[in-house]
This record gives structure tokens, sequence and C-alpha cells, in this order.
């Protein structure tokens, strides 16, 4: 079975994603900080893959790659939420978040700790220049390669073909993404109980 990474940023879907793949059998890390956890989990998302998928890859020459997208407008909402959250706990201590997440979101989202507000200017060119990158580096490789729209009725099945090579005909083969960390719930990932979980640490 080939390695997935879910290489698009934060809050575009990548815990429903998670959980999705939980349940499709998949062993699955939503964030890593660890190569133990690497090497353990089917499945990586978040951080810090958003920002090193091209050493993944790399590392993993047969992993292969997931982009997901949602509209832009809810998820300018929602990642506007996190980081001014981020951004209070920063401000306190900034050793309170893993090295990788510093680094990741310093990349993503440059001087973002510093910042008094986060205009949609601001975040509509991170969130282009991550995509322009992702698609450009993937540009060679388009069989390893799946772009899906979350919000998609049958985005389930797309992302079943794409991670089984086959699309499931019973009850775990729900066509359509479960919806998690709605509104300002941002750490459902940690109440998950599931025997395919990894943790971020091994």
């Amino acid at each position: 079975m080939s390695k997935l990474f879910i290489v698009s940023l934060p809050r575009t879907g990548t815990t429903s994603a998670c959980a999705y793949l939980l349940e499709l059998g998949f062993t699955v890390a939503h964030t890593a900080y660890t190569r133990s956890v690497f090497e353990q989990a089917d499945v990586v998302a978040d951080t810090p893959v958003f920002i090193d998928y091209p050493k993944l890859l790399q590392q993993y020459p047969n992993a292969k790659c997931i982009y997901l997208e949602r509209p832009k407008e809810l998820w300018l909402l929602s990642i506007r939420r996190l980081l001014k959250s981020m951004r209070k706990q920063w401000a306190r201590d900034k050793h309170v978040f893993e090295p990788a997440i510093q680094r990741c979101f310093q990349n993503a989202f440059p001087d973002f700790e510093n910042k008094t507000d986060y205009s949609d200017h601001y975040l509509n060119h991170c969130y282009q220049t991550h995509h322009d990158g992702v698609m450009a580096y993937m540009s060679n490789m388009p069989e390893r390669f799946l772009t899906v729209d979350i919000t998609e009725s049958n985005a389930g099945k797309i992302l079943q073909q794409f991670c089984l090579g086959y699309t499931l005909e019973n009850e775990t083969g729900n066509p359509t993404f479960p919806h998690v960390n709605q509104g300002r719930r941002i750490t459902y990932w940690e109440s998950i109980t599931h025997k395919n979980k990894i943790e971020s640490r091994l």
C-alpha cells in the first residue's frame, strides 16, 4: 500500500478526511512529529506534511498526495480563527507549540505571530502561494496526485478510488465526507478513539 500525504493547508478538511480514511481501514496520523509516526501511518496530514511534502516524496518514492479544497470563504473564516487563537498562545509562550508547528506555520503564514489582523488579501496570498507550489511540484506525477473538493457529494467515492483503487458499495463506502471540527471546535481529532489512529508522537 502506498503512503498517502494530505498536502493542503490546515482548515481545508484534513481532519474530516483523516476520520473518513480511518473507517476505510487506513492507519492515520493527523500531524506527525517523529520518524516512527511516518513509518507506522499509512496516511499523514497537516503538520509538517503541508510544508515538507517534497522531502517526504523523496523519502517515500511510491507515496501519493491528496490536496483538499473547500469553499474559499469558509476556509478564510476558519483559518483566521485558528491563527488568532495561535497568536494569543504564541504571545504567552511559543514553546507550547511543537517545533514543527512553529516552523511550518511561519513558512506558510509569514509573520503571522506579529500581525494584529489577518486580511483576506494576506490569507489569500498565503493560500495561493501554497496552492501554486503544490500544483507545480506535482505536475510531473499526475498519477500520484489527487485534488478533491470536500463539499462534492461524491468526494468520498473519489477518495476511495484514488486510495484503494476501487469504490466500496456497502455502508463503509459512504460517498460523502463527515464534517468535523465545525465552528470553533478545532480539536476533534484528539477526541477520536480508533484502532487505526496513530498518535503524533511515538
